[in-house]
């Protein structure tokens, strides 16, 4: 029953959450490398302790797909200027830490692995945060996984009430200019959450071969296609 294991990386993160739990809906096994235990885990779930998020003494079995959730939270000015600190702490999180579980996961015999990225990136932009995360997109294509899925959401929404001032402000910002982003533009749109973790789980499990963007139409469709007709 190889084929049901899965290993995800950012479990208790606002994407991953979500990615688990629909996993365990499935009756997936899946493994979560986690700082501290969580609370009432699913019997699906196999939790592995690692403090940091020291990879290098993980051991898990034979593994089919992996899923990668992780990310630095940021504030929204972050995204335009960080400061060395964050600088530092951003690199490690999200180029190190997601390169060695991308390697890690293709070590345990991963064939098929999702990411999720954002919108806009790109390697040798003068965006600090678009440059890191085109360069550790190209750095994972380059591990040779049969399936490589890139999701790149735009805004996240659904974080709930209990958000940062500037998530809350963003979140309003979203409901006017999503009525004017049309064609090529669409891809800038806001999502929902609930979404990203719904189309990740269902691409990553068709295992299709190849490089696979999913920006907001295809991820919308995603679930249309998922969702059988009366």
């Amino acid at each position: 029953m190889s084929e049901d294991f899965s290993l995800i990386f950012g479990s208790s993160g606002f994407i991953g959450s979500k990615v688990i739990n629909l996993l365990n809906q499935k009756k997936n096994i899946v493994y979560a490398p986690v700082r501290s235990p969580q609370k009432n885990p699913s019997e699906n779930t196999k939790e592995i302790i690692l403090e940091n998020l020291d990879l290098s003494s993980l051991e898990i079995p034979h593994i089919k797909q992996a899923y990668i959730c992780l990310g630095t939270k940021l504030r929204a000015w972050e995204l335009l200027k960080m400061s060395q600190s964050k600088r530092e702490e951003f690199i490690k999180v999200d180029f190190e830490i997601i390169l060695d579980a991308a390697r890690k996961s293709s070590s345990s015999g991963a064939e098929t692995i999702s990411l999720i990225s954002a919108v806009g990136v790109k390697p040798g932009s003068f965006n600090f945060y678009m440059d890191i995360k085109g360069r550790v997109e190209e750095e994972i294509i380059d591990l040779g996984f049969k399936s490589v899925n890139i999701f790149r959401p735009g805004h996240l929404i659904g974080k709930g009430i209990n958000s940062d001032w500037d998530v809350k402000f963003a979140d309003f910002i979203c409901k006017i200019t999503d009525n004017f982003m049309f064609g090529p533009f669409s891809k800038f749109k806001s999502i929902d959450g609930n979404t990203v973790a719904r189309s990740m789980v269902l691409e990553t499990q068709k295992n299709k071969p190849g490089i696979n963007y999913f920006y907001f139409n295809e991820m919308i469709q995603s679930l249309i296609i998922d969702t059988p007709s009366l």
